[in-house]
């Protein structure tokens, strides 16, 4: 199904059945309380170069409700079966590196969300984790969110996969 189901309007001297209260008034209230929502995280580094705006792949679901992500194809996408409004929102986890800022953004089809960037300064040689802003962004059936990482430590960096740091992001339909 790529459609949000609708409540159906009744029309005056109809008779209700258990088939009608079923389809048209059961179906959409159980689809509202299990959302497609997806949460996927991060468990092999991945290296991502000085200045370089990357789009963080993902190889772990924790929950992927309708198929939004692919662990073999497309792994930094989060792909939209329904269309409206997603919460999204998530984390970049960098390995220990005192130089330069990291920056974690949310992105729909490969571009950056207005507003969704956070960065920080690198202060000292330890772990880091950026958190994205959390935001909703419009997804038509097809559309993809994800998120991407920046460092500019000067040098390639791998992000962090230790349970308490990985990068994880999750999207989440909450509104036609």
């Amino acid at each position: 199904m790529s459609t949000v189901p609708v409540t159906r309007t009744w029309v005056a001297g109809e008779v209700v059945t258990d088939g009608f209260m079923n389809n048209n008034v059961t179906g959409p209230i159980a689809w509202l309380l299990a959302p497609a929502l997806c949460q996927v995280r991060q468990i092999v580094a991945q290296s991502i170069a000085t200045s370089s705006t990357t789009d963080m792949t993902w190889t772990a679901e924790d929950v992927d409700s309708t198929g939004m992500h692919s662990n073999v194809s497309n792994t930094a996408r989060l792909t939209a079966v329904y269309p409206g409004w997603y919460l999204n929102a998530g984390a970049v986890g960098w390995a220990a590196n005192a130089t330069g800022r990291r920056i974690a953004a949310i992105r729909v089809n490969g571009a950056d969300i207005t507003g969704s960037q956070l960065a920080m300064q690198a202060t000292a040689a330890s772990l880091a984790v950026v958190p994205s802003r959390t935001i909703l962004t419009f997804l038509n059936v097809g559309d993809y969110t994800g998120m991407a990482g920046r460092q500019e430590s000067g040098g390639a960096l791998l992000t962090a996969v230790t349970s308490g740091e990985q990068s994880h992001f999750m999207s989440m339909w909450v509104s036609n």
